[in-house]
This record gives C-alpha cells, structure tokens and sequence, in this order.
C-alpha cells in the first residue's frame, strides 16, 4: 500500500504555526493540511468543556438534586477528569499525527529524524524554527523549500557535529548490549 506524501509546507504546517514570519511550536497539532480535523476546533471543544459541565451541574434542576457543596466538589471533580481528557486528546492527536507525516517526512529527509526536529531538547537540528522563519520571508514553491531546508539542516549538522557524533556513538553503544 502506497502512503500518500503530503507537500514539505503542509507537513510543516502541521506542526508549526507561522504568524508575520515568526514560527511557534503547536500544542495541539493541525490535522487540517493534511485531511483532517483542525486544531482550531478541538481547540474550541475543550474550552467549551467547562461551560458544558457548569450548565450540566448548576441547572436549577440537577442544583436542586445536588445541593449547593456536592454540587461544587462534583464539579471540581468533573474540571479534573476534563484536564486529564485535555491530555489525552492532545497526546493521541499529536501522536496520530507524527504518525501519519513521518513517512512524508523521510521522503523529504532521509538522514532527519522528525523526532529530533520536535524535541523541545538539545539537538542538532534546535534551529529548525530560526532556519524555516529565514525561508517564510521568501515566497518558496514545495522544491525550492525543500532545497533551502536541505541546505540548512547540512548546515545544522555542521554546526552541531560533536553532538551528532555523541548521538551516533550512544546508539552504536545502545545497540551492542
């Protein structure tokens, strides 16, 4: 089965939001480019969780039921279970789509990890932001983007040479035990 290769700018934009030509890390990844449902509108389905809650236990009829403190703590207990779905919902959906770009990703750049790109840690490729902000300035099609970010990950990993040698030696090490 062929997986389909989404454009270098939709991969992107599902990842990072890019605003006057400066980048930000999503919380909650963009299914949108790539043919699916918008961050923008799960976004507003959690907001609009706690309001849900507050009608659902303060209406006059489940208030009367439930008296004015099992009515609080039922609700505080309730905004407890609502963050721990905030969570989920976002880990599920950022993982399904990591999932779901990687193989696009690694047509793109074979020797990148997109995990390394994401990680919020030191790695060779931490300027990615700084690097893909240079670009948006320029109107690029899908090849000269991908050309310009080619160019810049050689230089990444030119600047960050000892640090792709420690990782590589750790997973030379990792793999001989």
């Amino acid at each position: 089965m062929v997986k389909d290769i989404y454009d270098l700018k939709n991969i992107i934009d599902t990842i990072f939001r890019s605003k006057h030509n400066r980048v930000q890390r999503r919380i909650i990844y963009n299914k949108s480019p790539i043919g699916g449902l918008s961050s923008q509108w799960i976004t507003f389905i959690l907001l609009l969780m706690p309001f849900l809650m507050y009608a659902a236990i303060f209406n006059p009829r489940s208030f009367e039921y439930l008296g004015i403190a099992q009515a609080i703590v039922f609700y505080i207990i309730l905004l407890v279970f609502a963050m721990q779905i905030v969570i989920a919902v976002a880990y599920f959906n950022n993982r399904s789509v990591v999932k779901k770009i990687t193989s696009s990703w690694e047509h793109y750049f074979k020797d990148v990890e997109l995990k390394m790109v994401l990680s919020s840690g030191v790695t060779p490729y931490m300027d990615f932001m700084k690097h893909y902000e240079a670009s948006l300035s320029e109107t690029l099609n899908n090849e000269e983007l991908h050309n310009k970010l080619q160019a810049s990950f050689e230089t990444m990993k030119n600047e960050n040479k000892d640090l792709i040698d420690a990782i590589n030696r750790d997973k030379t090490h990792k793999a001989g035990e």
